[in-house]
């Protein structure tokens, strides 16, 4: 009986595997599919979801008076913080490599919590392959027109790492509580 159910949480985590495994190879298609694009396709597309990220911050923000105070400091906030200072389009662009990156990391690393990998090694294949990744992806720009640049690889490799971070302090708490549960159990048994 114990023989089957190990079989059966077996198949369960092999499918979870494979499934995170796939959420992973799309957010990595989706990433080589957005750096083929030539430079000029490239900023169309940023250009237009800047211009709608805009006209939804002056609709919601901008209607009231809290909502214009809030508005001034996120502005203010972003120029003074911002190596882009009031350029919109070039915050979004950043913005939108920190997330993808992240959301990369995040199906990386519940894949190899799924196959069991300790956390240290975890942590580190997560942000090495997101690394490396972002190193290769920034090379195939190259070849599409587009310049490639080291602090995209950086700031890539940041967003994967925060997400490593956040994944792995949960990990650590959902240890602890497994453990704590474990123990009172012993307790009363």
């Amino acid at each position: 009986m114990n023989f089957m159910k190990k079989k059966k949480h077996m198949g369960i985590r092999i499918f979870c595997a494979l499934l995170f495994l796939g959420i992973s190879g799309s957010v990595m298609f989706s990433i080589y599919k957005l750096s083929a694009e030539n430079g000029a396709q490239s900023n169309l597309r940023s250009e237009i979801v800047t211009e709608k990220i805009k006209q939804e911050v002056k609709t919601r923000l901008e209607s009231s008076e809290k909502g214009m105070q809030l508005s001034e400091k996120i502005k203010y906030y972003v120029i003074m913080h911002s190596p882009y200072g009031s350029d919109w389009n070039s915050n979004i662009r950043k913005l939108a490599h920190f997330s993808i990156y992240f959301a990369l990391a995040c199906g990386i690393y519940i894949t190899l919590a799924i196959l069991g990998v300790n956390k240290t090694l975890r942590f580190l294949l997560t942000v090495g392959i997101c690394f490396c990744f972002a190193f290769g992806d920034e090379l195939h720009q190259r070849y599409t027109g587009r310049t490639s640049s080291m602090k995209d690889v950086y700031l890539d490799t940041f967003g994967a790492l925060v997400s490593t971070c956040i994944w792995t302090v949960l990990s650590w708490f959902a240890s602890g509580i497994s453990l704590l549960v474990h123990k009172v159990n012993e307790m009363y048994e």
